[in-house]
């Protein structure tokens, strides 16, 4: 293919991830669960000067490296401190991943295959949604996408394959920073599966792993010894506790987080490939039945990658939706072969794969608004969660409408234009919902209202105490350390005071009359949090 279409295509990605990734990035607040949590220690580095020891709430945050909050404080140095800047880096390793992902794309089978791979990566929901969050699992993802990359480029290009061993040590090493071991262990599997199915374990010793090893731990070695000396016991904690007592049964001596059944994964890779993963099992079938056609037996390559990861998370006791993103390139990667094969040669099995996944989603959804729209099932929604009814049932509408359009499209054989239905389903659906849902949803997944209007009636320095778990975004917009109070008669014993005291209160509750209970006096609720104190 031409460089002229070549460039075409990078000009395409680069609008569409512009779009998709950086449009809007400042009307969500920072929402509570991990986003403030991020935020605020990239914060406390500007304000503390500490780059070393990540801290969060004034305590060290032992649980990741810190190369993501890194990325967060240098955006707010040149951003300011906002939730735009806040998402400037994961929105740049979305874009990233894309690009990477059309780069092994081209390099494997095709340009085409690598511009179908690319979109179809760029309109999943998973990788929308975390290029536009403070969340690392978007740039681990990029770097390990980058590491295989260049894996498979040392493969395939024989004459250059040092200098691309080479630099896969340097992405692996920044994956390293950025979520600790599991780069290696995800990396080691692909690349061992790949070795021993290919009966190519003498690649192993072309991959300079002495001089590669070096590389590796310039870039890695520096920061976990320091951290190790500011902070005694730190290696062990961060290599046991968090990584290998996490994915170890709850027999061991911590027990992991986030317990899970063993089949959890399944819908996670179901719902965060939409509407691409309804083809994803014709993909896979495709590329192990053709594995022998492509170069250097990249397919086989493609496979262990999903294969391998999925797997292992799957094994592990601790899991969390998130950790399955690095395999999406992967399957990004076969599904765009497959669209690109179908669309030069539509017809048989795939078109009726097509329309059997496009036609069960359509029912499926139109099935379920009509249900909601009759029986309003939730009828304290919007108490709970911010959702206006008409919002919700209007957002069903549009996805279901969506699916329908991209159904009839391939009954009538239009398959380019089902593509770019299929491609648009993701991002109207999540752009509706950005502008006429997040907005009021933001009282009651963020705390950032109510923690500046709290802020203003402390004095300075002084601590907030909150009833309430994931409150960290409050600690990100009022700047202060909080005190988390576990049971209502902690909270009430605190404001037994003959000094004003206020606290910051989060209700679980299913409806208004129930919430708020205690003896404390309520001066503002916003969303399904209020100020509360001692005196009126």
């Amino acid at each position: 293919m031409s460089s002229r279409k070549e460039t075409f295509h990078f000009v395409v990605l680069l609008a569409l991830c512009g779009v998709l990734f950086f449009a809007g990035l400042g009307i969500r607040d920072i929402w509570n669960i991990d986003e403030g949590m991020h935020a605020a220690i990239a914060q406390n580095m500007l304000i503390s000067g500490n780059w070393i020891t990540p801290i969060y709430n004034g305590e060290p945050f032992f649980d990741k490296p810190p190369l993501f909050n890194w990325a967060t404080a240098i955006a707010f140095i040149l951003f300011g401190v906002n939730e735009t800047a806040a998402r400037i880096p994961s929105a740049v390793a979305g874009l990233g991943c894309v690009i990477v992902t059309y780069l092994l794309g081209r390099r494997t089978f095709d340009a085409r295959t690598g511009l179908f791979a690319a979109v179809i990566l760029a309109t999943s929901p998973a990788i929308m949604v975390l290029s536009r969050a403070v969340q690392y699992d978007i740039l681990f993802t990029f770097f390990t996408t980058l590491a295989l990359y260049l894996f498979a480029s040392g493969v395939i290009e024989e004459r250059n394959s040092k200098r691309y061993f080479l630099a896969f040590y340097v992405a692996l090493a920044l994956a390293f920073m950025t979520k600790g071991p599991i780069a290696i262990v995800l990396t080691g599997l692909v690349i061992g599966g790949y070795c021993l199915h290919r009966d190519r374990i003498k690649l192993l010793f072309k991959m300079q792993i002495p001089l590669g090893s070096v590389i590796f731990l310039l870039i890695a070695a520096p920061w976990f010894t320091l951290m190790e000396q500011a902070n005694p016991g730190y290696l062990n904690y961060f290599l046991y506790q968090q990584h290998l007592a996490n994915f170890l049964s709850g027999a061991a001596e911590y027990k992991p987080r986030h317990i899970e059944p063993f089949y959890y994964y399944l819908p996670i890779l179901l719902l965060g490939l939409l509407p691409w993963s309804l083809m994803l099992p014709q993909a896979i079938a495709r590329a192990v039945k053709h594995q022998r056609n492509v170069i250097a037996g990249m397919a086989l390559f493609l496979l262990i990658w999903i294969v391998a990861i999925f797997l292992f998370f799957s094994a592990a006791s601790s899991k969390l939706g998130t950790y399955l993103l690095p395999l999406f390139p992967a399957a990004a990667l076969l599904l765009g072969w497959y669209w690109r094969e179908f669309l030069d040669q539509p017809g048989g099995k795939a078109r009726y794969g097509i329309l059997l996944g496009s036609g069960v989603v359509f029912a499926v959804l139109a099935l379920f608004t009509a249900y909601v729209v009759v029986e309003k099932p939730w009828p304290n929604m919007y108490f709970r969660s911010g959702i206006a009814w008409h919002d919700f049932v209007m957002s069903m509408l549009l996805l279901s409408a969506l699916f329908g359009l991209a159904f009839l499209l391939t009954w009538l054989r239009q398959n380019r234009h089902a593509f770019v239905v299929l491609a648009a389903i993701i991002p109207l659906f999540f752009f509706y919902v950005l502008v006429a849902i997040v907005p009021d949803m933001n009282p009651y997944k963020s705390s950032r209202q109510i923690a500046v209007e709290l802020d203003e009636l402390l004095p300075a320095g002084e601590k907030f105490w909150f009833l309430g778990h994931h409150l960290d975004s409050a600690v990100f917009y009022s700047r202060r350390e909080g005190v988390e109070v576990y049971s209502v008669g902690q909270l009430e014993a605190y404001l037994e005071s003959e000094e004003r005291r206020y606290a910051l209160v989060l209700t679980r509750a299913r409806t208004e009359d129930e919430a708020f209970k205690g003896n404390y006096h309520i001066l503002k609720v916003i969303g399904n949090k209020a100020i509360v104190s001692n005196q009126p």
